[in-house]
């Protein structure tokens, strides 16, 4: 195993069963004089921590075991799309874009239409204590809401879309995984290029199987910590027959 990656699960388990949120860590010098280590592979470490969200640097003071973050349910009981970004009672949902365009090729898959027919194209930015943590971006086929960008806005485009134009959501597809932030989202959210993104790509569907939202989430993953309560069903017991 390398070095640094000795280390770093080191510094992990320190930060995670010694320290409290907000307690400073050794610097990179001290931790390289106790463990016999060069700068370089101490940086290394440090830096996949903060990188994870386990640790932050602030400038001139030092590197700092950062605050545990909030839970986030993966599923809401108030309504069955219902998500993080639309119930974070401490956030702050701006709308950073709302047009209409020729649907993308990947859009359309998910969506069941034709490539290039137009799509209301909306995205929104979370905000938490004046920072951005997420962006979400929905695409829904125009044909089913002509009238969509001239409602008001200011509601998840699922609950806009059931209340306004008659189209409840029945059922929906989604996946999740962790990507690395390219330099356009890095931007928007004001973190490092590569830093770790929560991708949740979400397909809505009606009563017909028709598509009526795709919807991408990118969560900071320093920000948000997901959950989801698990329960054993009804068990009953199947005996042949005979």
């Amino acid at each position: 195993m390398p070095l640094w990656l000795q280390l770093k699960h080191a510094l992990r388990d320190l930060a995670s069963f010694d320290l409290r949120p907000g307690d400073r860590i050794p610097t990179e010098a001290e931790l390289g004089a106790h463990y016999g280590l060069s700068r370089i592979t101490v940086r290394q470490a440090v830096t996949s921590l903060v990188e994870e969200g386990l640790l932050h640097r602030h400038q001139g003071r030092g590197t700092f075991v950062r605050a545990r973050r909030p839970d986030a349910p993966l599923s809401d009981p108030g309504h069955f799309l219902a998500t993080a970004f639309d119930r974070d009672p401490d956030a702050d949902i701006r709308l950073h874009a709302a047009e209409t365009v020729p649907c993308p090729d990947w859009v359309a898959e998910r969506l069941g239409i034709v490539a290039g027919a137009p799509v209301h194209k909306l995205r929104r930015l979370l905000h938490r204590a004046g920072a951005p943590v997420a962006i979400r971006t929905s695409f829904v086929p125009a044909a089913l809401a002509p009238d969509l960008l001239s409602a008001p806005l200011d509601e998840p485009t699922h609950l806009l879309l059931e209340r306004v134009f008659g189209l409840p959501a029945q059922e929906a597809q989604e996946r999740l995984e962790v990507i690395g932030a390219d330099a356009w989202r890095a931007g928007l959210l004001g973190v490092p290029e590569h830093a770790p993104l929560v991708l949740t790509e979400r397909v809505a569907l009606d009563a017909a199987g028709r598509g009526l939202e795709c919807a991408r989430t990118y969560y900071r993953a320093d920000a948000f910590s997901f959950t989801r309560t698990l329960r054993r069903g009804e068990l009953r017991s199947i005996r042949p027959r005979g």
